[in-house]
């Protein structure tokens, strides 16, 4: 009977006490208030000190009323059990509540931003609270202003018949049109620094701001809790709940960044491991591809070469100046031009900002390729201080605030379905405003199929974003060549859907308007990748890294590639930049500017005519993507603009010919002029006619004049030598024959 009673009493007690609100975590006391005396039970007085918390939906005297009620519900037998329980969970309760700090001032009116936390959190197992006073860096993301108007500006860029047809912004001018403004920045600047985090970083357009801080501090300013987790048999930590902010500043802020380390930016890069030196590897696994290989395959001339452009490459880990001097002397090339650089994004001498003898063989890539492509331009390496998501965030708004030059290239990425959409939202206005001033953003998709994120459906990011251009990948094959006896690639034989291309629909953005006609799927997100080139491990690529050389494969290729053929176009069109270059792409899709891949498989896609999830558009067959993408300035007479368009083409059809400097034989010397010579793996020459054949000369005649007339263009006659470009179709009139 006794046991039953004492049953009774301990459930009353729990009904009755243990569910009255007594937890923190409620609006915070705004002014000291006189000590409270708390009755509970039996218990002595227990007094609340001033300044303490307490929850405002704690009534006392209810408190005391159940309590009493649970006294007569308890028989006299249990009441000293009763008692003292009562006792521990009043002294348990109230300790609490002075003990644990107050909350931030953002419970008093709390907006919810649901996308800062990490996908990922749902398979992490919870190891409890982290340390309070372990320090954390967070970079808080600014939304743009009037990010409806900068669509319809970035369109129009895009747009030939448009007035604002490649009229890009200054940095300067972006700022004062779209960047948030100087009050709402220091609105968040203030707030985080009277919650105790010091600002460390503001940047020009105001789209971030960077801070540091404890725990517990950032739990203050944000209304959360940072945990200790576990993912993968690996520690980490991560907020389990997402954000709150104070109205005042919770209209201008898209998320934060740093909320976790759960995951982190990936090379692209995949390595066969260590080779030997070009030269000493013919007979043994011959043969890999160099820069002149691609040259020949992918059609292109040594003229334009880039001068007067810049590559910038985003990514992490520093490179040697001695594999650049070693990789342009083994193939022929000028060395990097005066002005290429490595530039830290982060302060002081960070691990990301390092060579790596391991890690930089994404930056030995990049580089090589890059500058294999547009041996002309310079190039810039751009390094994150870390893998992280907000480092490298910080580094893609550097190369948009310092705006070094028109093509940005990236090789590194992380898949959709694991990061934050705060962190890709805050990414993709980055690149926006790249656009916006007149830079083309070209991205690695993947080398994991169609499977990008944990064996699910996804794509990369950020290729995923629809401000950047992702490149995909293909497997492809020389006419001739690649034998020991004749290591060079002998020209375009044929090309399939790599098994590794990232593609697939994103989940996240939607699908920009320039991704349309060309066979694209019916649907609503952003599809990836919008071109390919060469990614295959068979035969990839040859890298100098650390004094090594390796064959390097994956789509970490493709995107320096590419952005090398941006800067070919960039100095065609004299050097102003192109700007998100997605309708100039998707314009040519069906012409012989690109080689359409119709074969191979990701995975879960099939490469077909048109567009497709492996390759997108295609690759490139650059003599002919020049001529057909190189325009007029708007407002010149046509038949000037159809006349320098034939005289360029003509220009690039010179005899590709490498002098003595870069060759240095005596056979190559000896050379007729007449004949073209090409520098194989082992230092061979193979030489062979430069005389193109008629059909080959017609067929790039007409892809010099495709973009000068659309098909409802009437022939050129003298009136319409009178008329200046483009026509209100926005192209320009069609060349009788």
């Amino acid at each position: 009977m006794a046991g039953s009673s004492v049953c009774r009493c301990v459930f009353s007690l729990l009904i009755h006490v243990v569910a009255i609100p007594v937890a923190v975590g409620a609006t915070p006391l705004t002014a000291p208030v006189p000590p409270v005396p708390v009755v509970v039970a039996a218990a002595p007085t227990l007094m609340i000190a001033p300044g303490s918390t307490l929850a405002p939906d704690v009534d006392l005297d209810l408190l005391a009323q159940r309590a009493e009620s649970a006294r007569r519900v308890c028989s006299k037998s249990a009441m000293w059990i009763a008692s003292a329980l009562m006792k521990t969970i009043a002294a348990v309760g109230l300790v609490a509540a002075l003990l644990l700090p107050p909350c931030s001032a953002v419970a008093a009116n709390p907006v919810w931003k649901r996308s800062s936390v990490s996908p990922l959190v749902r398979q992490t197992t919870d190891l409890g609270p982290a340390p309070a006073s372990e320090i954390h860096r967070i970079v808080v993301a600014l939304a743009l202003r009037d990010p409806d108007t900068l669509d319809d500006f970035l369109r129009d860029l895009g747009d030939p018949a448009s007035r604002r047809y490649r009229h890009f912004l200054t940095p300067e001018e972006f700022n004062a049109r779209y960047a948030p403004t100087a009050a709402d920045e220091q609105a968040v600047v203030a707030y985080l620094e009277q919650n105790g985090l010091r600002v460390s970083e503001r940047f020009p357009n105001r789209l971030l701001v960077g801070a540091t801080g404890s725990a517990r501090a950032i739990e203050r300013a944000f209304g959360i809790t940072l945990h200790r987790v576990r993912l993968g048999g690996r520690d980490h930590f991560a907020a389990l709940e997402e954000p709150r902010f104070p109205a005042h500043v919770a209209d201008s802020i898209i998320g934060i960044i740093g909320l976790d380390d759960l995951s982190e930016m990936h090379p692209r890069a995949r390595s066969t491991g260590i080779v030997s030196a070009p030269q000493a590897s013919i007979g043994g696994g011959c043969c890999s591809l160099s820069p002149n290989d691609l040259a020949i395959f992918y059609d292109r001339d040594p003229s334009p070469d880039g001068a007067g452009q810049t590559i910038v490459i985003a990514g992490a880990y520093a490179w040697k100046d001695s594999d650049n001097v070693g990789f342009a002397a083994q193939w022929g090339l000028a060395q990097l031009p005066t002005g290429s650089a490595q530039i830290c994004a982060g302060s002081g001498s960070p691990q990301g900002c390092r060579f790596n003898q391991q890690k930089s063989i994404e930056i030995a890539l990049d580089v090589e390729y890059a500058h294999g492509t547009a041996p002309g331009a310079v190039v810039l390496n751009y390094m994150s201080a870390s893998t992280a998501f907000s480092d490298f965030t910080v580094a893609y708004n550097r190369i948009v605030t310092d705006n070094p030059g028109h093509v940005v290239t990236t090789s590194w990425g992380g898949c959709e379905a694991g990061i934050s959409a705060s962190t890709q939202t805050a990414d993709d206005q980055i690149f926006a405003s790249g656009n916006a001033i007149g830079q083309s953003w070209f991205a690695a998709s993947g080398d994991a199929g169609s499977r990008d994120c944990m064996n699910l459906l996804g794509v990369d990011h950020p290729a995923n974003s629809p401000h950047v251009i992702g490149a995909g990948g293909t497997t492809p094959t020389c006419s001739g060549g690649m034998t020991a006896g004749n290591p060079a690639c002998a020209g375009y034989g044929s090309e399939s859907g790599w098994s590794g291309s990232g593609g697939g629909v994103s989940i996240l953005f939607p699908r920009p308007g320039w991704q349309s006609g060309c066979d694209v799927p019916a649907g609503a997100g952003r599809l990836v990748p919008d071109v390919a080139l060469e990614a295959d491990a068979s035969p990839g690529n040859y890298v100098l890294k650390g004094g090594f050389w390796y064959v390097i494969y994956g789509t970490s290729g493709a995107a320096p590639q590419w952005a090398g053929s941006f800067a070919l176009l960039n100095q065609a069109i004299g050097g102003s930049g192109l700007g998100d270059p997605g309708a100039l792409l998707y314009s040519l899709c069906g012409s012989n500017a690109y080689h359409d891949i119709a074969t191979g498989s990701n995975g879960d896609y099939s490469a077909t005519s048109g567009y497709d999830l492996v390759t997108g558009l295609g690759t490139i067959d650059t003599a002919n993507f020049m001529a057909a993408a190189t325009l007029p300035e708007p407002g010149m007479p046509v038949c000037l603009a159809a006349s320098l368009a034939i005289l360029a083409w003509l220009s690039r059809r010179k005899p590709r010919m490498l002098g003595p400097a870069q060759v240095g034989t005596p056979a190559a010397r000896a050379a007729p002029p007449e004949r073209r010579e090409r520098v194989g793996q082992a230092g061979q020459i193979s030489v062979e006619s430069v005389a193109p054949r008629p059909a080959q000369r017609r067929s790039r005649a007409r892809a010099g004049l495709r973009r000068f007339g659309s098909l409802r263009s009437p022939a050129i006659s003298a009136s319409s030598c009178n008329r200046t470009s483009p026509n209100e179709s926005g192209y320009f009139p069609r060349l009788s024959a």
